[in-house]
């Protein structure tokens, strides 16, 4: 895993020390959707670990800092988290209502339960206790563990990388190995320098707890009966030590993420009593016999350890967990909010990766990752199966699929597969060209049994039909088919110069109409010619019409041309005929002649000539009255012309260009020149 962080992941310089320290005391808490009576889309329950960010995520007030400004929304959509725990009493599974008017659910408590509710939530069953189904009531799970099931329903989407060691009390459990804790765990190993050790475990669906015994090796193996998940007759709830670490010897496990996050006064504040009377966070060995705190000091409070949470042993991934099909763009069940607010993809960047919420991530212990976001299971994204207790079965084949064609077109058919385990939900329908190129690919709700497609050109089409449950997709159906020509129609081609007639200079342009049957229109491309000369080409547009621009350099007089439709899939071509007038241009002279000149002496007149779009060239002459006197030749639209030696007196002269075969002749204002 790289180790290159976002800076706002750190917090504060790591020292090389480790600062423990008592936690500071808690203000007062508010977690679940504030104020009381709140709702919103986007419902998340289960881990604790990741109950107070999301809870800050999502715009409450957290540990008494309100972080409405920095709320995550999409889509006009807001979070609503729920505590694992109530967070006024403490106590487990009270139920609450995620929706307006909706059924009330036991409180999910902890990532299992969590994920749990989601699968019931899908499936549309009840939940633990709740009297009524849950159908809808809930969007996301927070997770701190991966899936406990092998499927592909849920997508768990890495959020943020934590890591997991325990909170101990007793100098004699400050360093430990890893097989110090397995053997601590698995009930082989109950004291240490003569000192009894008192393992003791979160609640059973903890992930906290999953992923500690997992990273130990003890997995789903047996506990020591020394190991217990309760103090006085209540279970134990995950990265809580008040009440629990009480005694030297007596050790958990614990969110190093939890652990910096209650430190730093970010986070309620659950360790204070335990703290106090000496509680910390141990170093484990994670290679040879070298002890690795998950903690470093920083400015201020606590830090993540880089090098224990990189460990591929006791760091870990925690998750947002989402029903796979509310993530799928292309399919029925397409949740934009959700997916904007999780869902990192190429260039689309899920809320959650945005700077505040990463910086907001990072306050509460967490690293941010690169991958966070990824739907990708190359990049630390899991897929996993429902876990509400539904059964695990997919769909079998759909049945009766047929194939009907007519010119362009394509209808297929079928009848719903035989009765599985859980319902089918919605259908994927894939068509594809003979050389296996997609046509289409069209997920249709469970009450549509056929998908018609037209205007297809002629060919063989192969026709793929699966059936979709909650739990995936079930085996495919496949038929192919010939599909048949459309009869192609007559097409007919209106053109029109527009305006008629243009200047040499101007771009002339064509309108060209290409009309079809009433309710179909051509596509494609046409052609102006001259003779066997094209000048211009254009493809229609969707009202089957296109301006087709011609050169500006086309010769003055009248063209005859004609406009040529190649024609389409459905319409066969066609021509029609334009006529299109070329003026010369009009052209401008100006002469600049002294005022003045000796008689003896031979006055200069310099003249120009100019044109729109062009440069005129050709001849011009220096008049005074009717008498030509001088002459010159265009270069560059301009000439300076020598006059013959006047006679004494005053002369009006004015210049005239004589035109070419692109512009017309002009004639200049007089001037005049006394000679002297």
């Amino acid at each position: 895993m790289g180790t290159t962080r976002p800076t706002a992941a750190l917090a504060a310089v790591l020292t090389a020390a480790v600062a423990v320290g008592s936690l500071a005391l808690a203000t007062p808490a508010t977690a679940d959707p504030t104020p009381a009576g709140t709702y919103r889309k986007l419902v998340g329950v289960g881990s604790d670990t990741t109950q107070d960010v999301l809870n800050a995520l999502a715009g409450d007030i957290v540990n008494g800092k309100n972080y409405a400004a920095t709320a995550v929304t999409a889509e006009g959509a807001g979070l609503a988290s729920y505590d694992a725990l109530d967070p006024v009493t403490g106590a487990a599974h009270g139920d609450i209502r995620t929706r307006q008017n909706g059924p009330l659910l036991p409180r999910p408590n902890g990532s299992g339960e969590g994920r749990q509710a989601l699968s019931a939530s899908l499936v549309g069953s009840t939940f633990l206790s709740s009297a009524s189904a849950i159908g809808g009531q809930v969007d996301f799970a927070r997770s701190s563990g991966g899936p406990s099931a092998t499927g592909t329903a849920l997508t768990f989407i890495p959020f943020a990388r934590d890591a997991v060691g325990y909170v101990a009390k007793g100098d004699f459990l400050k360093n430990l190995t890893p097989d110090q804790l397995k053997e601590i765990y698995s009930g082989s190993l109950t004291e240490l320098g003569g000192h009894p050790v008192n393992p003791l475990i979160p609640q059973s669906s903890s992930g906290t707890r999953k992923f500690f015994l997992s990273a130990i090796g003890i997995g789903s193996s047996p506990l020591g009966s020394n190991v217990h998940d309760s103090v006085g007759g209540k279970l134990i709830e995950e990265n809580r030590a008040d009440g629990v670490i009480l005694n030297d010897g007596d050790l958990i496990p614990f969110s190093a993420a939890s652990w910096i996050a209650q430190t730093n006064g970010i986070a309620p504040d659950r360790s204070t009593t335990a703290a106090k009377g000496g509680a910390f966070i141990g170093s484990v060995a994670l290679s040879g016999t070298t002890a690795t705190s998950p903690v470093a000091a920083a400015a201020g409070g606590l830090a993540p350890n880089t090098d224990y949470f990189d460990n591929a042993t006791f760091g870990r991934d925690v998750y947002n967990v989402v029903p796979s099909r509310a993530i799928d763009p292309t399919g029925a069940f397409f949740d934009k909010a959700l997916y904007d607010v999780f869902v990192t993809n190429g260039a689309h960047k899920a809320a959650l990766a945005s700077d505040d919420a990463k910086k907001v991530i990072a306050d509460f212990g967490f690293l941010n990752e690169s991958y966070n976001g990824s739907v990708n299971p190359a990049q630390h994204a899991k897929l996993g199966a429902l876990e509400s207790g539904a059964a695990q079965g997919l769909p079998t084949a759909v049945r009766s699929l047929t194939a009907t064609t007519g010119a362009g077109s394509l209808k297929a058919s079928w009848t719903a597969p035989a009765a599985s385990d859980l319902p089918v939900t919605d259908y994927r329908v894939l068509v594809t060209r003979a050389d296996g190129s997609l046509v289409a690919s069209k997920d249709l709700l469970a009450a549509t049994t056929s998908l018609s497609l037209t205007g297809l050109p002629a060919g063989r089409y192969g026709v793929e039909v699966y059936a979709n449950s909650l739990n995936g997709a079930g085996v495919s159906t496949s038929i192919s088919a010939s599909v048949p020509a459309i009869p192609k129609s007559a097409s007919k081609v209106t053109a029109k110069a527009a305006p008629d007639k243009v200047a040499y200079g101007k771009v002339p342009h064509i309108a060209v109409t290409v009309t079809g049957t009433p309710t179909a229109v051509p596509t494609g491309k046409v052609t102006v010619r001259e003779g066997k000369a094209t000048l211009g080409t254009g493809t229609l547009n969707k009202a089957g019409q296109v301006s087709v621009a011609l050169s500006s350099r086309l010769t003055p007089g009248w063209h005859n041309l004609t406009v040529a439709y190649d024609g389409d899939s459905r319409f066969n071509g066609s021509s029609g005929a334009a006529r299109l007038g070329i003026n010369r241009a009009s052209a401008s002279v100006s002469a600049k002649a002294p005022a003045s000149v000796r008689h003896t002496a031979r006055a200069k007149v310099a003249v120009t000539v100019t044109a729109q779009g062009t440069v005129p060239g050709g001849k011009v002459q220096i008049l005074e009255g009717r008498k030509v006197i001088a002459t010159g030749v265009l270069r560059g639209g301009k000439v300076t012309v020598t006059l013959p030696k006047l006679k004494k007196g005053k002369h009006v002269l004015h210049a005239v260009y004589t035109g070419s075969s692109t512009v017309a002749p002009v004639s200049g204002r007089n001037t005049t020149v006394r000679s002297l």
